[in-house]
Protein backbone atom coordinates (compact mmCIF):
# COMPACT_ATOMS: atom_id res chain seq x y z
CA UNK A 1 0.00 0.00 0.00
CA UNK A 2 2.80 2.27 0.94
CA UNK A 3 4.22 1.58 -2.56
CA UNK A 4 1.68 2.16 -4.56
CA UNK A 5 0.67 6.01 -2.74
CA UNK A 6 4.29 6.66 -2.81
CA UNK A 7 4.13 5.88 -6.53
CA UNK A 8 0.69 8.07 -6.93
CA UNK A 9 2.60 10.76 -5.47
CA UNK A 10 5.84 10.51 -7.90
CA UNK A 11 2.71 10.14 -10.69
CA UNK A 12 1.75 13.79 -9.97
CA UNK A 13 5.33 14.92 -9.23
CA UNK A 14 6.12 13.59 -12.69
CA UNK A 15 3.01 14.92 -14.75
CA UNK A 16 3.74 18.36 -13.13
CA UNK A 17 7.75 18.12 -14.46
CA UNK A 18 6.45 16.99 -17.81
CA UNK A 19 4.16 19.80 -18.45
CA UNK A 20 7.20 22.33 -17.17
CA UNK A 21 9.52 20.41 -19.56
CA UNK A 22 7.28 20.45 -22.65
CA UNK A 23 5.98 23.43 -21.82
CA UNK A 24 9.64 25.48 -21.74
CA UNK A 25 9.78 26.43 -17.95
CA UNK A 26 12.80 28.16 -17.42
CA UNK A 27 14.17 27.25 -21.18
CA UNK A 28 14.31 28.67 -24.59
CA UNK A 29 13.40 26.60 -27.44
CA UNK A 30 14.28 27.58 -31.34
CA UNK A 31 11.11 29.58 -33.07
CA UNK A 32 8.71 26.75 -34.43
CA UNK A 33 10.11 24.02 -32.73
CA UNK A 34 7.78 22.70 -30.02
CA UNK A 35 8.65 20.41 -27.29
CA UNK A 36 5.53 17.80 -27.47
CA UNK A 37 4.48 14.33 -27.16
CA UNK A 38 2.44 13.00 -28.55
CA UNK A 39 0.80 8.86 -28.67
CA UNK A 40 0.64 6.88 -31.22
CA UNK A 41 0.09 2.88 -31.59
CA UNK A 42 3.41 1.00 -31.95
CA UNK A 43 5.86 -1.18 -30.16
CA UNK A 44 4.92 -4.77 -29.86
CA UNK A 45 1.65 -6.41 -30.67
CA UNK A 46 0.37 -2.22 -31.50
CA UNK A 47 1.42 -1.22 -28.07
CA UNK A 48 0.36 2.64 -26.76
CA UNK A 49 3.72 4.48 -26.81
CA UNK A 50 4.60 8.01 -26.26
CA UNK A 51 6.83 9.69 -29.37
CA UNK A 52 8.90 12.59 -27.98
CA UNK A 53 10.22 15.52 -30.20
CA UNK A 54 14.31 16.02 -30.17
CA UNK A 55 13.15 19.04 -28.05
CA UNK A 56 10.80 17.26 -25.95
CA UNK A 57 13.42 14.26 -25.00
CA UNK A 58 15.83 16.89 -24.10
CA UNK A 59 13.86 18.86 -22.09
CA UNK A 60 12.77 15.32 -20.14
CA UNK A 61 16.45 14.47 -20.35
CA UNK A 62 15.60 10.62 -20.86
CA UNK A 63 19.00 8.25 -20.74
CA UNK A 64 18.83 4.46 -21.38
CA UNK A 65 20.55 1.36 -20.65
CA UNK A 66 20.53 -2.10 -21.89
CA UNK A 67 19.00 -5.02 -19.77
CA UNK A 68 21.45 -8.03 -19.38
CA UNK A 69 20.83 -11.74 -18.59
CA UNK A 70 21.02 -12.92 -15.55
CA UNK A 71 20.85 -16.72 -14.30
CA UNK A 72 17.39 -18.31 -14.90
CA UNK A 73 15.85 -16.97 -17.35
CA UNK A 74 15.99 -13.51 -15.59
CA UNK A 75 16.90 -10.02 -16.97
CA UNK A 76 18.28 -7.73 -14.96
CA UNK A 77 17.58 -3.88 -15.57
CA UNK A 78 19.24 -0.64 -12.88
CA UNK A 79 16.19 -0.26 -10.23
CA UNK A 80 15.92 3.54 -11.91
CA UNK A 81 14.40 1.66 -14.59
CA UNK A 82 11.59 0.34 -12.87
CA UNK A 83 7.73 2.04 -12.66
CA UNK A 84 4.84 1.43 -10.58
CA UNK A 85 1.41 1.93 -12.31
CA UNK A 86 -1.52 2.53 -9.89
CA UNK A 87 -2.84 -0.83 -9.79
CA UNK A 88 0.71 -1.78 -8.69
CA UNK A 89 1.44 -3.72 -11.68
CA UNK A 90 5.50 -3.51 -12.30
CA UNK A 91 7.01 -1.93 -15.58
CA UNK A 92 9.49 -0.28 -17.77
CA UNK A 93 9.85 1.70 -20.60
CA UNK A 94 11.35 0.14 -23.60
CA UNK A 95 13.04 1.90 -26.44
CA UNK A 96 10.84 1.15 -29.42
CA UNK A 97 12.37 3.21 -31.91
CA UNK A 98 13.80 7.18 -32.46
CA UNK A 99 12.43 9.04 -29.79
CA UNK A 100 9.41 6.06 -29.33
CA UNK A 101 9.17 4.28 -25.84
CA UNK A 102 6.68 1.73 -25.27
CA UNK A 103 5.59 0.74 -21.32
CA UNK A 104 6.43 -3.31 -20.87
CA UNK A 105 4.91 -5.30 -17.96
CA UNK A 106 7.48 -7.13 -15.83
CA UNK A 107 7.56 -9.55 -13.21
CA UNK A 108 10.01 -8.92 -10.32
CA UNK A 109 11.67 -11.19 -8.78
CA UNK A 110 14.59 -9.84 -6.30
CA UNK A 111 16.19 -6.72 -6.01
CA UNK A 112 19.60 -6.34 -4.96
CA UNK A 113 21.23 -2.94 -4.25
CA UNK A 114 20.52 -1.04 -7.35
CA UNK A 115 19.75 -3.83 -9.44
CA UNK A 116 16.12 -5.46 -10.17
CA UNK A 117 15.75 -8.79 -11.94
CA UNK A 118 12.44 -9.74 -13.21
CA UNK A 119 11.18 -11.76 -16.28
CA UNK A 120 8.93 -10.49 -19.45
CA UNK A 121 11.66 -8.49 -21.01
CA UNK A 122 14.50 -9.78 -23.43
CA UNK A 123 18.17 -9.02 -22.12
CA UNK A 124 19.20 -6.33 -24.89
CA UNK A 125 16.26 -4.42 -24.49
CA UNK A 126 16.44 -0.50 -24.06
CA UNK A 127 15.06 0.39 -21.05
CA UNK A 128 14.49 4.25 -19.65
CA UNK A 129 16.76 4.86 -16.96
CA UNK A 130 16.18 8.32 -16.23
CA UNK A 131 12.77 10.17 -17.88
CA UNK A 132 10.37 7.20 -17.33
CA UNK A 133 8.74 9.14 -14.57
CA UNK A 134 7.97 11.91 -16.76
CA UNK A 135 7.09 9.42 -20.10
CA UNK A 136 4.16 8.00 -17.76
CA UNK A 137 2.82 11.16 -17.15
CA UNK A 138 2.74 11.94 -20.62
CA UNK A 139 1.20 8.51 -21.24
CA UNK A 140 -1.88 9.78 -18.72
CA UNK A 141 -2.32 12.85 -20.17
CA UNK A 142 -0.52 15.22 -19.35
CA UNK A 143 1.16 17.71 -22.10
CA UNK A 144 0.37 15.36 -24.89
CA UNK A 145 -0.35 16.97 -28.16
CA UNK A 146 -4.05 16.51 -29.42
Amino acid sequence: MHRVIRSAAWAVIAAAAVLAALTGCGATSAPGEPATARMTHTGPHGALSVVLTPLGAQRVGVQSAAATAASGGRTVVPYSALLYQPNGASVVYTVTGPLTYTLATVSVTSMQGSRVFLTGLTPGTAVVTVGGEELLGVQDGVGVET
